[in-house]
């Protein structure tokens, strides 16, 4: 999708839609380990936007509104 948006195929609304996706998941600090784990895996003009998203330090809320009793009805013993 990287590439796409940079050879201008993706238009700017869909990039911003994957930025406000890997936002949400890059916020979380296991996640942020991954990444490093794993950065020589892509090329450095990507990793750049990965570290720059990273260093917005935004705070982790994708999971946040999510009650996973809600979700899932426990179990009656």
């Amino acid at each position: 999708m990287y590439y796409s948006k940079r050879e201008g195929i993706l238009s700017t609304e869909l990039w911003d839609e994957i930025d406000r996706t890997m936002s949400d998941f890059l916020a979380y600090k296991g996640i942020q380990e991954w990444w490093q784990t794993r950065r020589h895996w892509h090329t450095e003009a990507f990793a750049r936007v990965v570290d720059g998203i990273i260093a917005r330090g935004e705070k982790p809320t994708a999971y946040s509104s999510y009650d996973l009793k809600q979700v899932v009805p426990l179990k009656e013993s």
